[in-house]
């Protein structure tokens, strides 16, 4: 099933969070602070395979413009990998945004060899790279921006 999460999703969404070990425990807290916050504009998607989470992505509106959306998080358990998931998650981010009066949606990444496979993703997806900020994230670690118009 893939939906939009809601409140009561957030242990799920953590556990899988957790699973994947990428991000550093400040990290996750920021993540987890972010789901449950009555402020955020947050918007979250997940697919569950039954009763488990096994896909999460979420986006933001930016700050001082006009519809622009930045994907914070696509997230997919490496058991379920290429199987089409990630797709199915930007795909269902995409049609809410549009459905809602969005018009741009930003990607940004790390220019690093772990992050291969997931630029050549949104490439794949329809996503186009616009530029990148050298050392962004540390040094040799570029950021790279794609986006998608709506």
């Amino acid at each position: 099933m893939l939906r939009q999460l809601q409140l009561t999703d957030k242990a799920k969404m953590l556990e899988l969070v957790n699973k994947t070990q990428i991000f550093a425990p400040e990290e996750v807290s920021f993540i987890a602070d972010t789901f449950e916050g009555e402020s955020s504009e947050a918007v979250w998607f997940g697919k569950f395979e039954g009763e488990r989470m096994i896909g999460v992505a979420y986006c933001v509106p930016m700050e001082m413009t006009n519809a622009t959306w930045n994907v914070l998080m696509l997230l997919v358990d490496p058991e379920h990998h290429r199987r089409g998931i990630g797709k199915e998650l930007m795909q269902l981010m995409e049609s809410t945004l549009t459905q809602k009066g969005q018009r741009l949606l930003i990607v940004e990444t790390s220019s690093t060899d772990d992050f291969r496979t997931a630029r050549s993703f949104y490439r794949a997806i329809g996503y186009a790279q616009q530029g990148a900020i050298e050392h962004y994230y540390d040094d040799d670690d570029h950021k790279i921006t794609f986006i998608k118009r709506l």
